[in-house]
């Protein structure tokens, strides 16, 4: 049976940590410092809303997989990049499925500067992140659909033992995804913005070096 592309990364992504951060589990080492570099799987349940011409439809729930990797420019501040995928193919991710003949792409890069708030000597950090990214869908070689997404993301940080992380944390992401000229995938597209209303909570594992 072809296993699913977000279970393959998430199995990808767990085997990742645990060669990493499974070695450093017994020693003790303060979260958060320049030159840090962090990597997280997360899962997530979402709710999702349709947006045309500014005006946003009922709410579906979904449930989706992401990895992140950040790098601390200093102390307690970040940035991260994740291009994230999942089980419905307009959320944060690569995503590549088959229609009536036509393939469709869909694409998103998202990066995610935020902020750590450290204690010393706590093993519980919260944090705050604005992440950033392009989204963009094409079909059957068309320009298709893309825009500038944005949003706010937030959550706690729980150093469980060693270098391995427990995440905690709620999203919103506003996505856009306005036609290119009169080229529509979604022929209900109107003028303002068009895209998905995202919002999500979940939990995460990662680890630090």
């Amino acid at each position: 049976m072809k296993s699913h592309p977000s279970f393959s990364l998430l199995l990808v992504s767990c085997l990742l940590l645990i060669a990493i951060a499974g070695p450093a589990a017994g020693q003790e080492r303060s979260f958060g410092t320049r030159g840090d570099v962090e990597l997280a799987g997360s899962i997530s349940f979402s709710s999702v809303s349709v947006v045309t011409g500014g005006n946003a439809s009922d709410a579906t729930t979904i449930l989706s997989f992401g990895p992140q990797v950040a790098y601390f420019v200093a102390d307690g501040f970040e940035i991260g990049f994740s291009p994230g995928i999942a089980l419905y193919p307009l959320l944060p991710g690569l995503s590549v499925m088959s229609s009536g003949g036509n393939t469709t792409t869909v694409l998103q890069l998202f990066l995610y500067p935020g902020y750590n708030f450290r204690t010393e000597g706590s093993k519980t950090t919260p944090f705050l992140e604005a992440p950033i990214g392009y989204t963009s869908v094409s079909s059957g070689g068309s320009d298709g659909e893309s825009g500038f997404s944005w949003g706010v993301r937030g959550g706690v940080k729980i150093n469980v033992t060693g270098q391995v992380l427990l995440t905690v944390y709620g999203e919103y992401l506003l996505i856009t995804l306005d036609p290119s000229e009169s080229n529509f995938i979604y022929p209900y597209a109107q003028s303002g913005r068009n895209g998905f209303n995202y919002l999500s909570f979940g939990i995460g594992l990662g680890g630090f070096f």
